[in-house]
C-alpha cells in the first residue's frame, strides 16, 4: 500500500465550508501549488487532486502539475462550488457525463492510470429507491469506463454518500468492465447505514483507492457527516480497515482525507501531518519504502 493525501483535507483553505465549519479569513487560489509543496514535503507516496480546486482541464499545464517521486492523480465529482455537477447526478445529466469526459482525457494526456469518479452525493440522492438509481447509471458509467479503457485509465467509483455498498456491487457487476473499481470511504458507509466493517470487506475486491477517515463519536448521518480528527484519534476502527483490505490483496494509494472538521478554527495541516504518521505506522510495507527511498 501507498501513503497518499486527497485534497480535499484542504476544502477549508480553498474557501470551502461544511455545515457548521468556521470559514478562512484568505482562501487560496484555485490551483495546485500549495497542496503539492505540502505533499512533496511529507514525502508521501500518491496525492489525488479535486478537480473542483483546480483550473478547467484545459487550462492545466501537465509540467505545474508534475513532482518526481510523487503519484498525481485526479477526484473528480464533488460538487462545490455552486453550479457544478454532483458528479454524474445520478445519470440524469448528459452535461456531466461531458464534464467527465474532459477529465478522462486530460488524465491519460497526464499519464494517470486512475480517476476518482462519484455517481452522485447525499444532496443530489433523492428518495426513489436505489433499484431505480443504478438502472439509471449503469449506461452513464459504462459509456465513461469504456472511454478511459481506450485511454489506459482506471476509474474508482467512490461510495459518496448516495449509495450502499451492496447497490455499487450491483452497478460494477451490471456495467461489467475490468477497469471499474471502488474508491472506499469508510466514513460514508456508515453515513448511508452500511457497517463499516463490513462494508469494508464487501467492496474491498473491487478497491482500487482508499479516503480514509477517522472521526468523534456520534450521530453519522447527521448534514455533513461525523466530525474527522487526524488519524488514530478517533472512533473509526482503522487498523481493523487496514487488515481487512490487506486479506483482500489490495495494494493501492491510502490517503488521508478529511471532511467536516466542525466549528472553530483548525489546522488541517497539522491534522494532515498526524494522520500521515499514523499512517506510515500502521499500513503495509510502507516501512520498507521509507528505507528503500533514503538509501
Amino acid at each position: 500500500m501507498q501513503v497518499g493525501i486527497d485534497s480535499y483535507s484542504y476544502h477549508r483553505r480553498y474557501g470551502e465550508t461544511r455545515p457548521g465549519e468556521t470559514p478562512v479569513a484568505e482562501p487560496w487560489p484555485l490551483r495546485a501549488e500549495p497542496v503539492l509543496d505540502h505533499a512533496v514535503a511529507l514525502r508521501v507516496d500518491a496525492l489525488f487532486l479535486e478537480t473542483c480546486y483546480l483550473p478547467e482541464p484545459d487550462a492545466l499545464d501537465r509540467a505545474s502539475q508534475r513532482r518526481d517521486g510523487l503519484r498525481i492523480a485526479f477526484s473528480w465529482g464533488h460538487p462545490w462550488p455552486s453550479g457544478r455537477y454532483h458528479g454524474l447526478d445520478g445519470g440524469r445529466s448528459p452535461g456531466a457525463e461531458q464534464e467527465l469526459a474532459r477529465w478522462i482525457d486530460v488524465a491519460a494526456a497526464f499519464g494517470h492510470d486512475v480517476l476518482r469518479i462519484t455517481a452522485g452525493s447525499p444532496a443530489s440522492r433523492g428518495d426513489e429507491p436505489a433499484g431505480v438509481l443504478v438502472e439509471r447509471l449503469v449506461g452513464p458509467v459504462r459509456r465513461a469506463v469504456d472511454r478511459a479503457a481506450g485511454l489506459g485509465v482506471h476509474l474508482a467509483l467512490e461510495n459518496h454518500g448516495d449509495l450502499q455498498a451492496r447497490d455499487l456491487l450491483e452497478l460494477i457487476e451490471r456495467v461489467d468492465r475490468p477497469n471499474l473499481g471502488i474508491c472506499l470511504d469508510n466514513v460514508n458507509l456508515i453515513r448511508v447505514g452500511d457497517d463499516m466493517l463490513a462494508g469494508t470487506a464487501a467492496l474491498a475486491p473491487h478497491t482500487l483507492l482508499v479516503q480514509l477517515k477517522d472521526h468523534v463519536a456520534g450521530d453519522p448521518t447527521t448534514p455533513g457527516g461525523p466530525v474527522c480528527t487526524a488519524l488514530g484519534e478517533g472512533v473509526a476502527p482503522l487498523e481493523a480497515i487496514i487488515e481487512t483490505l490487506a486479506r483482500a490483496g489490495f495494494d493501492g494509494p491510502v490517503c488521508v482525507e478529511l471532511a467536516s472538521l466542525g466549528p472553530g478554527a483548525h489546522d488541517e495541516v497539522a491534522i494532515i501531518e498526524r494522520s500521515v504518521g499514523w499512517l506510515r505506522a500502521h499500513v503495509p510495507a510502507t516501512s520498507q519504502e521509507e528505507e528503500a527511498r533514503s538509501t
